[in-house]
């Protein structure tokens, strides 16, 4: 797995979104260089192999971790997360707590609640599927996005609900959500504040991506968290 890591400190690793690598922490990374930064590229994404064609759920991105913080020596880090990096983090923290000291989930996803629409629509995308027919003219932009390796991942990935592993997680964690965030609506974190015992929740203004905008808020929230 392909990594970059800065400064000197506690030991921070940071999980990326879907889509992204680990190239987008570098303008916060920028402002804490008394911290031990690590950006990782998880598999499938920026310069790291993707996994193999029958696809990875989120447990064995989290097994892939483990294996990354075993050859790299980590006996304890903190972990600031994004979007499907939060999903990859909570099975991690659940499975192997001694690992992570505390977790900063930014714009977080990994649960899931019935939809009769969705549903419906699982069901005649299968049955579609079973003869042949399947249009993706309708499929999310990040499922179109995809190579055609990291499909069956996207499929397994987001199909799973977390609230079992979300339960598990004993370290502190710090969550923070954009109260306009269409990706990953806001009721998903209001809800993994509710199931992670010693967690908080920070609502703020914008989007998917809008603590991102504001590097320096973002770096001085990690330093004030981890330390």
């Amino acid at each position: 797995m392909y990594f970059l890591q800065t400064g000197r400190g506690i030991t921070v690793v940071y999980l990326h979104g879907w889509g992204c690598d680990g190239s987008i922490f570098s303008p916060v990374v920028d402002k804490l260089p008394n911290l031990h930064n690590i950006l990782v590229d998880m598999r499938g994404f920026g310069k790291s192999d993707p996994p193999p064609a029958a696809g990875w759920n989120v447990g064995d991105y989290a097994e892939d971790l483990y294996d990354f913080f075993q050859k790299q020596g980590i006996v304890r880090a903190a972990l600031v997360c994004h979007s499907f990096g939060c999903r990859v983090a909570m099975v991690f923290a659940a499975t192997h707590p001694e690992l992570v000291s505390r977790i900063l989930l930014v714009a977080p996803a990994g649960i899931r609640r019935f939809s009769l629409k969705r549903w419906l629509h699982v069901r005649r995308y299968k049955f579609k599927k079973l003869f042949g027919k399947i249009d993706i003219s309708n499929a999310s932009d990040d499922y179109l996005n995809c190579s055609d390796t990291m499909r069956a991942t996207f499929i397994k990935v987001i199909n799973e609900d977390l609230s079992r592993y979300a339960k598990r997680i004993i370290c502190p964690v710090l969550i923070v959500a954009g109260r306009d965030d269409a990706a990953v609506p806001i009721w998903q974190a209001r809800t993994l504040r509710r199931l992670i015992p010693e967690s908080s929740l920070v609502e703020i203004e914008g989007d998917h991506f809008a603590f991102f905008r504001s590097p320096r808020a973002f770096a001085q929230t990690i330093q004030n968290f981890v330390e």
